[in-house]
């Protein structure tokens, strides 16, 4: 009786612990348990869109800048002696550079110049329409129109129309003289963070050439210049917008924008000095509001090779960037 008493005991014991432990785990049927995995929400339908959107847009960059590349290498590859060549579309700014380096800058090196003289402008050192006196020892020959005039003064604004769109020499080194001289401007270009860039004689100053001090700048150091000028953001305007202007009606036409479609607005400064072999171009070219940089620096070479090797990457670029 002891026996079979304690079996049926433990037996109740057992059954209430089972009926006490389900009371506990029980839950409300819409309730879902913790020991399920929770699902992960699906991509919405306007995510998904603007992800392959982005994978397309990522692509085509992709591709445009790897034509840039061919075409530039292309220029190099037809240009004679030591070339190298930038160029940015204003939409992506992913410039697309080869052999970038400080080389013989020519008369590109009167952007420069150009900068210092309109920044003396906004501090309200210089007026565009103050008379400038050009003494005898200024005058030079080479390009422009000054070396066979005899004018004693001229309008600061003339002498910078005669430097940007002629490329005057005789002007540069009247305007050089009264901005302050060579450290001046330096000064300046170190401001604009051009490191490559440097103003190391006045022009036709054949005497610094033989004493190994020349002008100096790099495909980077002007294009960033004129991405800058292009968005405004040099000195601001007017004196942006002015400057701009300067450059729209360049009289040389003939590299860079020879071949390009005439819709296209350019505005550009070239530098050419035969002695050394050097022929250079730089240009923003705009349609519509669509906007590329252009820069190539080519020096100990051939000129027609250099000449013919711009006009076609030129035209290349113009496709690459505003047909696709």
């Amino acid at each position: 009786m002891k026996f079979g008493f304690s079996r049926v005991a433990v037996s109740l014991l057992l059954g209430l612990a089972v009926m006490s432990g389900c009371s506990k785990t029980n839950h409300p049927a819409n309730q879902t348990s913790s020991s399920k995995p929770t699902s992960q929400a699906k991509p919405s339908t306007n995510q998904v869109k603007h992800s392959v959107a982005e994978r397309k847009t990522n692509s085509r960059t992709d591709l445009v800048q790897h034509d840039i590349r061919l075409s530039e290498e292309r220029c190099i590859a037809s240009a004679s002696g030591q070339t190298s060549v930038y160029a940015v579309d204003l939409r992506n700014k992913q410039p697309v550079m080869v052999h970038n380096r400080s080389q013989r800058s020519a008369s590109v090196i009167k952007l420069f110049i150009m900068v210092e003289a309109f920044r003396q402008i906004k501090s309200g050192r210089l007026t565009l329409n103050q008379e400038v006196s050009i003494p005898k020892t200024d005058q030079v020959g080479g390009t422009g129109e000054l070396a066979h005039q005899n004018v004693n003064q001229l309008s600061l604004i003339r002498l910078l129309t005669l430097m940007i769109r002629n490329s005057d020499n005789t002007a540069t080194n009247v305007l050089i003289d009264r901005l302050g001289g060579l450290n001046v401007i330096n000064n300046e270009i170190k401001r604009l963070g051009c490191s490559d860039t440097q103003l190391q004689r006045k022009m036709l100053d054949y005497q610094s050439l033989k004493n190994g001090k020349d002008n100096m700048t790099s495909v980077k150091d002007v294009g960033n210049l004129l991405v800058k000028l292009e968005q405004h953001s040099v000195l601001g305007d007017p004196y942006d917008a002015e400057m701009l202007q300067l450059l729209r009606y360049n009289a040389n036409q003939s590299k860079l924008p020879a071949l390009i479609n005439q819709k296209a607005t350019v505005f550009n400064k070239t530098g050419e000095f035969p002695d050394y072999g050097v022929q250079n171009d730089a240009a923003i070219v705009k349609k519509g509001n669509q906007v590329f940089v252009v820069v190539v620096l080519s020096q100990h070479g051939n000129e027609s090779k250099q000449v013919g090797a711009m006009q076609q990457l030129g035209k290349q670029l113009y496709t690459i960037y505003f047909s696709k």
